[in-house]
């Protein structure tokens, strides 16, 4: 059984670059180890798959690697994405620079990928296993685990396999095994765009809570990264977009040994005059009532009472004992909540990983130097974006150009 082009992966990259191969008239097939096509598409966005971002620049793509993703992006574009999705009935909707399929569903965008994969016969392999590559002649012989045949042959592979990150949508990480056989260096994966798990003191007294604020995240005693947005308060630390936005670099930073701090701002779109007069305006007419109830129309009533504590008052406590001084101290607290990080959510809870294949080891073509013949797509490449598409923009981008280049290869070996 001979191919022109093996992809590995039915994920987001791997249905795009079979996608393309096929319509280059390329023998494709795709070699899915789970019993399902697109399983991590239906988890994006929560649900409602959002695709892409038309606010694309280097920024959003978060490791040193960001030239090299935008060199690959800007030859399948967002445009170029919409236009795709368009051609096969799937409409954007936009907000604030997001884009959505028009019917908020993810599983609208499987449905044109998985429709259209099967009105191009492109067949699948499904539970089915890669457990070597070798190279014979001018082909590639795959060893196969869970497939009608041990072994299948092909000119190119291009491997989607994805990363570690949320293993019950199939990405269990074997990819990175695959690709050391092959000599091929990885940069060791780690979770991202994930929350992050602390000690801090009285912290479980406002689980639950979400507020719009700024964090920061501190390593080795410098600011690294920041984001704001909507903060969620946990009982084991912190989370929510933000907190996911910033949490590749705190993890790096754990993992290279360094001390680890979040500070949050939970007044970031308050000035601290302006704070202390609200502060003082409300605890001097609502004197009757407790300083979780005074300040209720500031705060939730939960984050004050974890605030007081950390200063060393009780938010149950009566208004009227609320001096200038403690004024002064809800204050500082409120605009720097110290957050000591001890941990991070893992891959079962990221949502992608950093680290995977490290492009130096790629051509601008996203194909093995030393490796000929074999490209790579999706996470399994060392690049991660920002929560926003960023990172399903990656996978569209990254699987077009690895089928093009496939493409290129067949003919210049014909």
């Amino acid at each position: 059984m001979s191919f022109d082009c093996v992809v590995i992966g039915g994920g987001a990259a791997g249905m795009m670059a079979a996608i393309q191969c096929k319509e280059n008239n390329m023998q494709t097939v795709i070699i899915e180890h789970t019993a399902k096509l697109g399983t991590k598409i239906l988890k994006t966005g929560n649900g409602k798959c959002n695709f892409s971002n038309t606010f694309m620049t280097k920024e959003m793509y978060q490791n040193n690697n960001a030239d090299y993703a935008m060199r690959i992006i800007n030859r399948f574009n967002v445009d170029d994405t919409i236009h795709f999705f368009e051609n096969l009935s799937v409409y954007k909707k936009e907000r604030n620079g997001y884009l959505y399929p028009r019917s908020e569903m993810a599983v609208s965008v499987a449905l044109a990928l998985t429709g259209k994969i099967q009105a191009l016969d492109i067949p699948v392999f499904f539970e089915t296993s890669v457990k070597r590559i070798d190279k014979a002649g001018s082909e590639y012989v795959l060893q196969l685990e869970g497939a009608k045949t041990n072994t299948i042959k092909t000119k190119t592979v291009i491997l989607a396999c994805g990363s570690a990150a949320s293993p019950s949508s199939g990405s269990d990480g074997s990819g990175y095994k695959l690709v050391k056989k092959l000599g091929i260096k990885v940069v060791k994966p780690l979770p991202a765009l994930t929350a992050l798990e602390s000690d801090k003191k009285n912290m479980k007294l406002a689980t639950g809570v979400r507020a719009y604020g700024n964090v920061k995240i501190m390593a080795a005693g410098r600011v690294v990264a920041e984001d704001t947005g909507e903060i969620q308060f946990t009982d084991y630390g912190i989370s929510g977009i933000p907190v996911f936005q910033v949490s590749r670099f705190a993890v790096r930073a754990m993992e290279e040994g360094q001390r680890v701090e979040a500070l949050v701002d939970v007044a970031a779109d308050i000035k601290e005059d302006d704070l202390l007069s609200m502060l003082k305006c409300a605890v001097n007419t609502r004197k009757h009532q407790s300083v979780s109830e005074s300040l209720s129309g500031l705060f939730n009533k939960k984050l004050v009472m974890m605030i007081c504590k950390d200063i060393g008052i009780e938010g149950n406590s009566s208004a009227s004992d609320i001096d200038d001084d403690i004024c002064q101290k809800l204050i500082r607290h409120m605009k720097s909540l110290r957050y000591n990080i001890t941990g991070y959510k893992g891959n079962d809870y990221a949502q992608v990983c950093q680290g995977g294949v490290n492009v130096s080891e790629l051509n601008d073509n996203l194909e093995s130097l030393n490796n000929p013949g074999i490209f790579f797509a999706g996470e399994l490449v060392d690049i991660d974006g920002r929560c926003g598409g960023y990172n399903l923009q990656w996978a569209w981008s990254s699987g077009v150009v690895a089928a093009k280049s496939a493409f290129d290869y067949c003919n210049r070996q014909e």
